[in-house]
């Protein structure tokens, strides 16, 4: 790539959280960084309990005000407690960028 004329402005990232030992669902997504270090989406996020049982589907679009769409598979008393960990794993993408 000759990089006087074109540059990355972004680049897709596959995420997962499994270097977290504090995590209570695995999570893993496609997570777009913008030029500017920003997460500009979320998209094909799977969570699923540690023994591997999916237990959601979301995708985020927009930045930190952006919209958060969710498909549970679990029973509605878990549903909290998933959205808490999707919430989270969003927020540690966007606080400290996706490590290479």
């Amino acid at each position: 790539m000759n990089k006087n004329k074109v540059q990355v402005v972004a680049a897709t990232y596959q995420v997962n959280n499994d270097h977290d030992e504090s995590r209570t669902h695995r999570i893993s997504a496609s997570v777009r960084i913008g030029a500017n270090n920003t997460v500009e989406s979320v998209d094909a996020g799977v969570v699923s309990t540690l023994d591997g049982q999916q237990v959601a589907n979301f995708s985020r679009y927009g930045t930190t005000s952006g919209n958060l769409n969710v498909g549970f598979s679990c029973a509605q008393d878990k549903q909290c407690e998933v959205l808490d960990a999707i919430n989270g794993f969003i927020a540690d993408c966007e606080e400290g960028g996706v490590a290479e």
